[in-house]
């Protein structure tokens, strides 16, 4: 299973509806709902040789107020991959209401 498979599988697992990029214009579910992306993917190269690629996800998700058991099941999910996210919180004045964002590097540390 890809790194973004496994990824978005474990933020579905929380209950929240959610999708890679973005919903189209007005068909976005009410909140809460998550967006993800592959920001990047580094490798891990050392003589020469790549030993490990290591993407990079941006993950949003939308609330109409901040609520911290709801930003808890998705640090958790992270937390579960074996990763540690960075997390942001902001208020979208465009989209109307509060957006976390959790920006992290996925190491799948079995393959």
């Amino acid at each position: 299973m890809s790194a973004k498979s496994r990824v978005y599988n474990a933020l579905l697992a929380t209950g929240i509806p959610g999708r890679e990029d973005a919903y189209p214009i007005n068909k976005s579910p009410a909140p809460p709902f998550f967006v993800y992306t592959v920001e990047s993917a580094g490798a891990f190269v050392a003589d020469g040789t790549v030993y490990a690629s290591l993407p990079r996800f941006h993950v949003e998700l939308f609330e109409k107020v901040s609520d911290r058991t709801t930003e808890a099941l998705v640090r958790d999910a992270i937390l579960a991959l074996g990763c540690v996210p960075d997390e942001t919180g902001i208020w979208s004045e465009s989209e109307f209401c509060h957006i976390e964002q959790y920006d992290f590097t996925y190491h799948n540390r079995e393959e």
